[in-house]
């Protein structure tokens, strides 16, 4: 098994393959998007002329699961969420609750208490990726209503 690296949005598995997606829950659709040249899977996908690309929309239920994917990390004791890997190089958003202390350590604030800087990777302990469920309190509703 090969690993991609941090991961960051929302993934649907359809028939057993990951992908990259986008998830409305209000109307409850998936929509996978790719780009690349064949059409990854004929019974799913359809060539979409604006988007450029190969495109599936589905519900939740034809999926055997949608979920959220985050990787975090600590750095120098504090947590943070890790954008990418570059070179040996993270980039990676302060995710703890010191905004002062990651201001005080060369994390530059990029949006109102948002602080991101660039820091070793090998400098990262406990990473790992945290992921939620999207379609729990839909099949929570449906289940036991």
């Amino acid at each position: 098994m090969r690993y991609a690296g941090p991961r960051s949005g929302e993934f649907a598995v359809v028939r057993g393959v990951t992908h990259p997606c986008t998830y409305s829950p209000n109307n409850d659709r998936v929509v996978l998007k790719t780009q690349q040249a064949d059409n990854p899977d004929a019974t799913l996908f359809s060539w979409h002329e604006r988007y450029g690309g190969w495109v599936a929309d589905l519900t939740s239920t034809d999926c055997d699961r949608v979920y959220s994917a985050r990787s975090f990390g600590r750095w120098q004791g504090h947590r943070v969420a890790v954008e990418s890997v570059v070179d040996g190089v993270a980039t990676v958003t302060y995710a703890d609750s010191n905004g002062g202390w990651a201001a005080e350590n060369g994390f530059a604030e990029v949006d109102r208490y948002e602080y991101r800087r660039e820091v070793p990777a090998a400098e990262l302990g406990d990473v790992h990726e945290e992921q939620r469920d999207l379609g729990f309190t839909r099949w929570r509703e449906s289940t036991f209503e």
